[in-house]
């Protein structure tokens, strides 16, 4: 039995091998290319890489927490949280707060569109993040209000 199993494998393997190439599945335009020479790693030559890219700016409203409350050791939009659901959350600031990461949304006096879904991704990252601390800080005209969650 494993001998007839051999020979069918064979008979099969030959007749592959003896079929033309199709033509169909072999690409007119593809040109022989030599490898690409490989260059040896050189630390003299690497670049810095930056902790993240600049793409956010910081507001006078989040520069006045950063300065007044924070003590400028806020660290800006340093990481970004995935939620649940495929969402994502980018907090102003984060610091760490006697071994707690903490993580600080800042909010001016003037209430803009995108406060309602910076507020609903913060609070489901207070949820499900609860090993972190949260703060959200609204700038009344006059003080700071803070809540912790």
């Amino acid at each position: 039995m494993l001998d007839e199993y051999r020979k069918s494998l064979a008979r099969k393997t030959q007749a592959t091998a003896k079929a033309p190439p199709n033509p169909a599945r072999t690409p007119a335009y593809a040109p022989a290319t030599p490898p690409r020479p490989m260059t040896p790693y050189s630390p003299a030559e690497s670049v810095e890489v930056p902790l993240r890219p600049a793409a956010g700016k910081m507001t006078q409203t989040e520069e006045r927490y950063n300065r007044d409350v924070l003590g400028g050791n806020g660290r800006f939009e340093a990481v970004t949280l995935r939620l649940p659901g495929g969402g994502r959350y980018t907090p102003d600031f984060m610091t760490i707060d006697d071994g707690v990461v903490t993580f600080h949304e800042v909010k001016g006096s003037y209430r803009l569109g995108s406060q309602g879904r910076a507020f609903t991704a913060f609070h489901d990252a207070a949820a499900y993040y609860p090993i972190w601390r949260f703060v959200w800080a609204h700038w009344t005209g006059k003080a700071w209000e803070r809540k912790t969650f």
